[in-house]
């Protein structure tokens, strides 16, 4: 693994968003075996969107502290909001497919999008740093 801390933290995010992404739609598949197939609209909308959430993290660990309101960004609170409101996306979506439990999925979709996004922070946090370390491009020290 790359002795950068930025590199470190886009390597560890992007590649377990396209794990979860890849989890995902498997789970999915229970309902519906065709999803987790790679013909399957479904199955590259999902890998997707769980890859752009570690995308996303990968980006917003330079922020420590809010861009406007200046309170610190803990990286489980941030992984997990950039991770719901990534999912909204996909969430929307559902609510247009013809199935009775559509506002479940929804919910559920949302909920899975936060946990994601919050290990996916936490773990690339640890491994690559956050902040000026990023920037700076020093190896984190604590």
């Amino acid at each position: 693994m790359s002795k950068i801390p930025s590199r470190k933290r886009f390597l560890v995010a992007i590649s377990l968003g396209f794990v979860f992404g890849i989890l995902c739609a498997w789970l999915a598949s229970a309902d519906d075996p065709t999803i987790f197939s790679l013909k399957s609209f479904t199955f590259w909308t999902i890998v997707w969107n769980r890859f752009l959430i570690g995308l996303i993290i990968a980006f917003a660990g330079m922020f420590v502290r809010h861009p406007i309101f200046g309170f610190r960004c803990f990286p489980f609170l941030r992984g997990a909001i950039l991770g719901a409101v990534v999912s909204l996306v996909n969430a929307f979506g559902i609510l247009t497919m013809p199935t009775e439990n559509a506002a479940t999925i929804f919910w559920l979709t949302i909920g899975v999008g936060a946990i994601y996004g919050l290990i996916i922070d936490v773990v690339a946090t640890k491994i690559g740093g956050e902040g000026k370390t990023l920037i700076e491009g020093k190896k984190r020290t604590n």
